[in-house]
């Protein structure tokens, strides 16, 4: 039976039942090894059991040496004969899977590529979780690379294993189940997960976040019998997963501990005109409050605000923002503030050992947008493939919510600052408003809503810094004096501020 060549040396650890180590024969490379799919192991430590063919690591091995004891043998891999490098990647998310992407476009035979993913699932969108969820988009569309997929690459995929531990001197990475995996290049991509709330009974049934494909499902799931939901947080997330919930039949209540909903991406005026349309939809909201404890014997029943408010419920879903993956890199010795910090380059403060996405930070900046990390992927793929010094630099990016039939667009700033001429239109009747700040002549705020179409126009003379007319009332107006929804002829603006 042929030897892959990424099983030619392997070192083995044995315990008994007991967890008493003993001594046993080495498995040499002259000994017959197959990890895949079909998993055997000859000579006189007896046979391999089973192997699931969705792990190439082999997690365990279930043999009985000559005085009868069950053994389960630790593989470690080392350093592969194939000439390619080892590169091992912590994380199967979405920047994972761009990252692949780049670096195959790149260099396809370069690389011995293994992919860790405490997830079951390959690569998904997890920008579309929110349209599953409103039954607007279907779950396979989600899915961008299948088993079938990193098989055809000759990408090894180990899903549902979480990197534990990371050994530098050794260059290993140790995983869950306790096998370890070699590597000369390791890039982690450990993502982020849901922020806590400081309200008690969290423990309480029916309580989730909103991250994962899972936690869609299982949203998608329960709505089938939930009759109200309470949703902790007012930012694109909480907003979409309301949304979603909504459109599945539940009656909603958003919780949002400040004044008006996306109010990072939007200001007083704009947000008051999401607030209005959303509660169209059947969400009501409580803003300016927050939920201090659940309510419930084993499944929640309730949620009692701060401000005295008490909202009955069946099911709540907690989405305030997210915390950096950091604590793989971190208990490693890895140079960590909020998150791995990582130069203009993506490398950390430990040789060979890169890091991107969400579990990362760059000059203080963390990253929670899918823009920045697609420039972040191509980066590292040059540097991985060809020795390519391209920096990193973080773009100006642009927010908009996906919430069918609400327009939102923001980009730069959004409050006035001192240094601000600020031009304001509002049309309260039509729920339009636009909001752009110009500092030095050239702009530097967007905030849209209702009508985005000149959106991308805006954000690309920001991006340009490209002078300004001298009358901004027409830069605002866009087209000037453009159609408004439902209107056959051109309309003025209800009103202009500046």
């Amino acid at each position: 039976m042929e030897t892959p060549q990424y099983c030619r040396s392997i070192s083995v650890s044995a315990r008994d039942d007991s967890g008493s180590h003993f001594a046993e024969p080495p498995i040499k490379p002259s000994t017959a090894l197959r990890i895949h799919p079909a998993c055997t192991v000859s000579g006189a430590l007896g046979a391999h059991t089973t192997c699931s063919s969705d792990s190439l690591a082999c997690k365990h091995w279930n043999l009985r040496t000559h005085t009868g004891r069950r053994t389960k043998l630790t593989m470690i891999y080392q350093k592969e004969n194939s000439g390619k490098t080892q590169l091992l990647i912590v994380g199967n998310g979405m920047a994972s899977g761009r990252l692949l992407d780049e670096i195959l476009r790149r260099s396809a035979d370069k690389f011995s590529i293994t992919v860790v993913g405490d997830e079951i699932e390959g690569s998904y969108n997890r920008i579309l979780l929110s349209s599953l969820l409103a039954k607007e988009a279907k779950r396979d569309s989600l899915i961008q690379k299948d088993r079938a997929w990193y098989e055809s690459n000759n990408i090894r995929f180990i899903s549902g294993q979480r990197g534990e531990k990371i050994d530098h001197k050794h260059q290993q990475l140790i995983l869950s189940d306790g096998s370890k995996l070699g590597y000369q290049q390791l890039v982690l991509a450990t993502g982020s997960r849901p922020a806590r709330i400081p309200a008690k009974n969290q423990q309480l049934q029916h309580i989730y976040s909103f991250r994962t494909l899972a936690d869609a499902d299982t949203l998608s799931q329960l709505s089938t019998k939930a009759k109200k939901a309470v949703v902790v947080g007012g930012g694109l997330l909480g907003l979409e997963a309301a949304y979603g919930l909504a459109q599945r039949g539940l009656k909603v209540v958003l919780v949002h501990r400040n004044a008006w909903p996306l109010n990072r991406q939007l200001d007083a005026g704009a947000g008051d005109m999401l607030r209005q349309v959303m509660e169209q939809k059947n969400i009501q909201f409580q803003l300016g409050t927050e939920v201090e404890t659940f309510i419930g014997e084993e499944k929640v029943s309730a949620a009692q605000l701060s401000n005295g408010e008490r909202i009955r419920c069946d099911l709540a879903v907690i989405a305030t923002g997210i915390t950096p993956n950091k604590e793989l890199g971190e208990a490693s010795g890895l140079s960590c503030k909020r998150a791995i910090q990582v130069d203009h380059y993506m490398k950390t403060s430990a040789e060979n050992v890169s890091a991107l996405g969400e579990c990362c930070e760059c000059e203080g900046a963390s990253f929670g947008l899918v823009e920045p990390i697609w420039h972040q992927c191509v980066t590292l793929a040059d540097r991985l493939c060809f020795d390519k010094n391209t920096p990193f630099v973080n773009p100006t990016v642009a927010t908009k919510l996906k919430v069918s039939g609400v327009q939102v667009f923001s980009a730069g700033k959004h409050l006035s600052a001192q240094q601000h001429r600020e031009i304001v239109l509002q049309d309260r009747q039509n729920k339009i408003y636009r909001k752009l700040l110009v500092k030095d002549g050239k702009l530097d705020g967007i905030v849209l809503f209702g009508d985005t179409r000149s959106g991308n126009s805006y954000f690309e003379a920001m991006q340009k810094q490209s002078e300004l007319p001298d009358d901004l009332s027409k830069l605002l107006l866009g087209d000037a004096f453009y159609t408004l929804p439902n209107s056959t002829t051109a309309n003025p603006p209800a009103a202009i501020n500046e």
